[in-house]
């Protein structure tokens, strides 16, 4: 065998073609999401009282780097973002959106930076998530809509965006609610994460970008370690979910979420292990190997799975690449092909001796107090398929029927956790627990049953809009040293695709960003799709797009006229006294019946200034106050008769508002036990 010659270089990249209408169209698409940064998270950022200045200082420092190191940015995201969830619950000052704010610290700078004409290489992941975006984005206006019978009433709209900006940011589980908002801020997060790798990095670079991650899951599995030992971060429902054995979350909030990461990067970690010589490929194999070890303590088994079936896909690219040719190492390149081979029988016949001997023990969940027996009760095929699923079918029949009421278009995005109670009383599945928000834990499942078959198909685009930059020349050069780390995490996106199977990649922020970011640095410098994907992409956002106004009932309905629920009000709250209360946004509307005459509104200010308030009644002035802080005061209206609509409405308008120490709520004045005669 001769020595591997050296490696020849790179190819090179450009920017590609483009005309100027595309151009300005691509920056005109920019401006709403810029709009949507600076308004929730930019604005948070800045002056919102909830963000401790600790953590505005490091989020301001973030900005400084996209502004100075505009390069970084990917490796920035990628490196910090796995090591963020579970602080929140660890320092209750830190916002539960923190995730959120880091990536608005790098697409804010980076945005203005394109809107100025910067421009960078293309990747195929942008343009298939941009698919999902947009039809999600319908989704959410079918949510912001009003009813017909409103007209083209932007003030509600306005109302209910405000009841949701910013304060989704530092609410800690908004899935109990109709998340529509805070949903599609997710996705769109996964798409300024897919264009900033575009923008910023090249296949030269790129290499920084999986050094990061690589890096980021080293140290989750140290803090995993530590956690083992301490119980830091530790959660514990998992100590009653999976009694008799220790399951890790590492700095991630949910441990099967933690071992998706772990099956997108472990391959990235052994792909740059094998691309390295000397000390540096004795680190990155010993990170290689903490991971696992951080991946078995997870007790994750489809993650195990993925990422076993990740690190032979990976082994497999790199066999097609002719990489084990040119190692460095005389061992390697004799006997790569036939470990690898070795490697799959060994796989196999593992499985099947899980299989018997779980079967022929006839092991059970219950009985697990070794991360051994959490496989062999996976492979006894003496119980029923749902003791090995851990409930997880009773979760897929409930999705399936909420696929079955809305097919084409679902339940909406952010329904599914807010609708699942519903569909397992009407199925009347008593396995699981009543009253449970609970998500599909299945990807493909999810994406259907809350955007639909359109959903579904826009998802499936994206992840052949992967394949496709994944096969253009140049991203797995033959022969090549550097194609290494590009084997390894086209070997993890196998298996983070794997990991869809049983659980929701979508749901959490962390895993976007991750999964986007190591989908688009995988695809960099990939030309537009194929003309018959365009096509199909555009026929899906059309059929989305002219489902609007039949979903919303402005076309092939009549308006109903019905009493509004109030708008821009917060949750009831119970007093000392057992009395009712609630507050008001700056802008609230209390709806009566059309035969009430009049009207009482007891209101306090309880903000450290005066406050105004401004007060109509359909539609007319009716009041003008200046709130001083402290007393009630009794809002008293009569009522004029034969109301436009089928009702009355009161609006209340508040000015300042303001945020209650440790509360991110938006808050005009108290509202009391009101009523009407």
């Amino acid at each position: 065998m001769t020595p591997p010659a050296a490696a020849a270089p790179l190819p090179t990249l450009d920017h590609g073609p483009t005309g100027v209408w595309g151009e300005a169209a691509r920056r005109l698409a920019l401006l709403p999401l810029l709009a949507a940064y600076l308004a929730g998270p930019g604005w948070s950022i800045l002056v919102s009282p909830a963000v401790p200045g600790t953590v505005r200082i490091v989020l301001l420092l973030l900005v400084a780097i996209a502004v100075v190191r505009p390069a970084w940015s990917p490796a920035v995201l990628i490196g910090v973002v796995p090591l963020l969830p579970v602080w929140p619950s660890l320092v209750p000052a830190v916002p539960p959106g923190v995730v959120h704010l880091v990536v608005a610290t790098q697409a804010i700078p980076w945005m203005a930076r394109r809107l100025l004409g910067q421009r960078g290489v293309r990747n195929s992941m942008a343009s298939g998530w941009a698919v999902v975006v947009g039809v999600a984005t319908v989704s959410l206006l079918v949510a912001l809509t009003p009813e017909p019978w409103r007209g083209a009433d932007l003030q509600h709209v306005g109302r209910l965006v405000r009841a949701r900006v910013p304060s989704y940011i530092f609410e800690g589980d908004h899935l109990l609610e109709s998340g529509a908002l805070p949903t599609w801020t997710v996705l769109v997060d996964g798409l300024a994460c897919a264009l900033i790798v575009g923008w910023a990095a090249t296949r030269a670079t790129r290499e920084r970008i999986l050094r990061a991650a690589a890096t980021a899951a080293i140290l989750t599995a140290l803090f995993g370690l530590w956690q083992a030992r301490t119980g830091l971060g530790l959660q514990t429902a998992w100590l009653v979910f999976d009694a008799g054995i220790l399951r890790i979350n590492a700095t991630y909030t949910d441990p099967n979420a933690l071992a998706a990461f772990y099956a997108l990067v472990g391959p990235v970690l052994a792909g740059l292990a094998m691309r390295s010589a000397g000390w540096r490929r004795a680190s990155w194999s010993a990170g290689t190997g903490l991971v696992l070890m951080a991946m078995v303590m997870t007790a994750g088994r489809a993650g195990l799975a993925s990422l076993a079936a990740g690190l032979l896909a990976m082994a497999m690219v790199a066999l097609r690449a002719g990489l084990d040719e040119i190692d460095p190492v005389p061992l390697v390149r004799r006997h790569f092909r036939r470990a690898v081979r070795a490697t799959a029988i060994l796989l196999l016949v593992t499985l099947l001796g899980l299989i018997t001997i779980g079967t022929l023990l006839n092991v059970r969940h219950e009985q697990q107090t070794t991360y051994l027996h959490t496989w062999l009760y996976t492979f006894n095929l003496r119980q029923p398929p749902e003791a090995i699923a851990k409930g997880r079918i009773a979760v897929w029949r409930v999705a399936i029927a909420m696929i079955g009421e809305h097919p084409l278009v679902g339940q909406g995005l952010g329904a599914a956790p807010r609708d699942f109670e519903r569909l397992r009383a009407k199925l009347g599945i008593e396995t699981l627990p009543h009253d449970a928000h609970l998500s599909p834990h299945n990807t493909y499942l999810l994406v259907t049953s809350e955007l639909g078959l359109l959903g579904l198909a826009a998802f499936l685009l994206m992840m052949a809009a992967v394949v496709f930059g994944v096969r253009v020349p140049g991203n797995l050069v033959p022969r090549h040293v550097a194609t290494w780390p590009v084997a390894g995490v086209v070997g993890g996106l196998v298996g983070y695709t794997l990991t869809m199977l049983t659980g929701d990649r979508i749901l959490l922020r962390e895993d976007v960003v991750v999964g986007t970011i190591c989908a688009a640095v995988a695809t960099l410098g990939a030309p537009p799709p194929p003309r018959a994907w365009r096509l199909v992409a555009g026929l899906v956002l059309l059929a989305t797009i002219v489902s609007w106004p039949l979903r919303t009932g402005w076309i092939g309905t009549q308006a109903v006229m019905v009493t509004p629920p109030h708008e821009g009000l917060h949750a009831d709250q119970v007093g000392s006294r057992g009395e009712t209360y609630r507050w008001s946004t700056g802008d609230a509307v209390l709806y009566v019946p059309k035969n009430a005459r009049r009207v009482r509104i007891p209101i306090r200010n309880l903000s450290p200034q005066i406050q105004r308030l401004d007060v109509t009644v359909d539609d007319r002035p009716a009041d003008l106050q200046q709130l001083p802080s402290g007393p009630w005061i009794m809002l008293d209206y009569h009522l004029p008769p034969q109301p436009a609509r089928g009702w009355h409405a009161i609006r209340l308008r508040v000015t300042p508002t303001w945020s209650a120490p440790g509360d991110a709520r938006v808050l005009g004045v108290v509202i009391g036990e009101w009523g009407y005669q």
